[in-house]
């Protein structure tokens, strides 16, 4: 990826419509290809496909039932998007849906560079998208932008590796998209909205996570919404999560998971200014943000809200080091968890009451004015000066607890 190209996925754009909805993308590249039904639409991948380089790809307004396994992108540098930019009126889907659905994923994503934006996608078996990490494939720079990614059976966006590899999927960017299950629970347990192994400079950020959640009448936990693990062995994984929306999820933020080779080697990774709200009717509602076996991770200026569950952060696993959490509204205390080793808790402000948010039972977490044990209660942060809306901060006289700065029609 050129230097430029890295520096325009890594700006931040404004919300538009609020959580988890952008702008349209309005770029192209390469030769040009439309498509208004799904046999021109897998012409048109073909051609891109055989040809190699970098290309555009416009999908005209409707539904596209398609009859494949899968949309398979090997194009370097394609750019899949609607036309008009209006992710609504654009749907990629399978005739059917949930664990027995006949369409196994929407994209899959073997080539390095790729951009899917300003879609709906999703009623499949596995994955909207699955980018294949694994050598030969190798894939970098994924890029997903304004996407409604709806009722996937397995996790939503998926990046994946063989044991062996030395890295995952490199340098991708999520953001402004809408990852739900419209019913309002999952098939399954085994889902999650994204879920990348050995990851290495991803960037998560400005969407919005909703209902992934197990029902109440089937065993186990549904994964996160928002993963990173397998610990990469060769690289620091400097994964930037930040001003998502978590709502109803069984779990929200992890990164590592239950073993050190399934843990997370951060580098210079960062979980800050999310809200992630959990109203505990899930028979498995769980953490809000969980690291296991991870190091070198800054936990900054989240607020949590989690009920039926003990903790809405937690730290766990002895292979745990250089842990960071600071300036974080939450619910009840943070919790160190299996051995553990003690990590750096600064400013965090563990009793929010809910009479403090704007609207919880929405998972709407921005401040009230008389959440005054937060405002103006909190300490600079190295490395960002602003909130979950990308508004600056401080407001007042200070900084907030939390991720969201409170200020006069803010």
């Amino acid at each position: 990826m050129s230097r430029w190209v890295l520096l325009i996925l890594l700006l931040p754009l404004p919300a538009v419509g609020g959580p988890g909805f952008g702008p349209p993308l309005n770029l192209t590249t390469g030769t040009v290809h439309r498509a208004s039904s799904v046999a021109e639409l897998k012409a048109a991948l073909a051609t891109a496909n055989d040809a190699g380089a970098p290309a555009t790809l416009l999908i005209a307004d409707g539904t596209y039932v398609l009859d494949i396994p899968a949309l398979h992108v090997t194009c370097p540098g394609l750019i899949v998007r609607s036309e008009s930019g209006k992710r609504d009126q654009v749907t990629l889907r399978g005739p059917d849906e949930g664990p027995q659905a006949t369409l196994h994923h929407v994209f899959l994503v073997s080539a390095s560079n790729v951009t899917v934006a300003d879609l709906t996608f999703g009623y499949c078996r596995h994955h909207g998208i699955q980018v294949r990490g694994e050598a030969p494939y190798d894939v970098a720079g994924l890029r997903v932008h304004n996407c409604r990614i709806v009722d996937c059976n397995e996790q939503f966006i998926k990046g994946s590796s063989a044991p062996d590899d030395p890295v995952g999927a490199t340098d991708g960017v999520i953001e402004h998209c809408l990852f739900e299950f419209t019913r309002g629970w999952a098939y399954q347990y085994y889902t999650g909205g994204i879920d990348i192994h050995k990851g290495v400079n991803w960037v998560v950020r400005d969407n919005l996570f909703r209902n992934l959640r197990v029902p109440n009448d089937q065993a186990n936990i549904a994964e996160h919404a928002v993963h990173f693990w397998y610990r990469c062995p060769t690289r620091p994984q400097n994964v930037l999560v930040e001003r998502n929306w978590i709502i109803n999820c069984d779990r929200g933020i992890g990164f590592g998971l239950g073993s050190l080779a399934g843990g997370h080697n951060g580098g210079s990774s960062a979980i800050r200014n999310n809200f992630v709200c959990n109203n505990g009717e899930g028979a498995h509602t769980d953490v809000g943000i969980g690291l296991e076996h991870a190091s070198h991770v800054r936990v900054e200026n989240n607020t949590v809200h989690i009920a039926n569950y003990w903790a809405p952060i937690e730290y766990r696993f002895t292979a745990s080091s250089n842990l960071v959490f600071r300036n974080n509204l939450v619910n009840a205390p943070i919790q160190r968890r299996d051995g553990a080793p003690d990590a750096i808790l600064e400013n965090n402000l563990e009793a929010a009451e809910a009479g403090w948010f704007r609207d919880l039972s929405q998972g709407d977490l921005h401040l009230c004015a008389n959440a005054t044990r937060a405002i103006d209660r909190g300490l600079p942060a190295l490395g960002f000066d602003t909130d979950i809306d990308s508004e600056k901060r401080p407001q007042g006289a200070g900084w907030d607890i939390g991720a969201d700065e409170y200020g006069p029609g803010l």
